[in-house]
């Protein structure tokens, strides 16, 4: 059964502002786990940039982007990134970008960075003498909340959603994303012709996370 309460603010003992909007049951937001990044909500670490630390029950919205926590089985999420450095979920560690969080996959003088995202897809709806119809209708959407909302689906309406997670390089503070060999060979100019010798022995791949994380590292081993 769905509950509803009116827009408050929590603030616990490390002060992260944390809004939440309707909220409902564990049941029904864990009843579409595809819009979160972990399979189930995990205990992890809230580290602020004074130290300060929090254990909470932790996961990650894909499609809002959002860190979001659990707790008296209510969702709610995490607005208040600016004052946050780190945050660890079982091995993983996550850094706020803004108003998302990436992945901090490899540290080192070039760092790479997960942005873990998903997008809302139109579900393909029945048509006649038994086909299918992309045609869009917003019936098949409940509940949609974004903004400082946590994202909730209703497990009668079909909804589908499509991973799509971008990758970035972080050297000197700046952001660059991978967007083809090119763009890597541009990124990593002071070592240019290692890097291309590297790629063409291991039949590089740049939409292969596991591929350019192993790339960042060789990079790096050569500092």
């Amino acid at each position: 059964m769905k509950a509803s309460f009116r827009v408050r603010t929590i603030i616990p003992s490390l002060f992260l502002v944390i809004i939440c909007g309707e909220i409902y049951s564990q049941t029904d937001s864990a009843g579409n786990p595809d819009q979160f990044l972990l399979p189930e909500f995990r205990i992890g670490i809230v580290r602020t940039k004074n130290g300060e630390k929090t254990v909470l029950n932790l996961n990650y919205n894909i499609v809002t982007e959002k860190m979001v926590f659990m707790q008296n089985k209510q969702v709610y999420d995490i607005t208040s990134q600016s004052i946050i450095d780190t945050v660890y979920i079982d091995k993983r560690k996550f850094i706020p970008r803004g108003k998302v969080f990436n992945e901090l996959a490899v540290d080192g003088r070039a760092a790479l960075l997960i942005q873990h995202k998903g997008t809302l897809e139109q579900p393909a709806r029945p048509a006649a003498y038994g086909g299918t119809s992309q045609v869009s209708s917003s019936t098949y959407i409940n509940n949609l909340k974004l903004g400082n909302d946590v994202f909730r689906m209703d497990q009668r309406r079909e909804v589908i959603i499509k991973p799509g997670d971008l990758l970035w390089i972080r050297i000197d503070y700046n952001y660059y994303p991978v967007a083809g060999k090119k763009s890597l060979m541009k990124i990593f100019g002071d070592k240019k012709n290692e890097v291309r010798s590297f790629m063409n022995k291991t039949r590089f791949d740049y939409e292969d996370p596991g591929q350019v994380r192993e790339l960042v590292i060789f990079y790096n081993s050569l500092f």
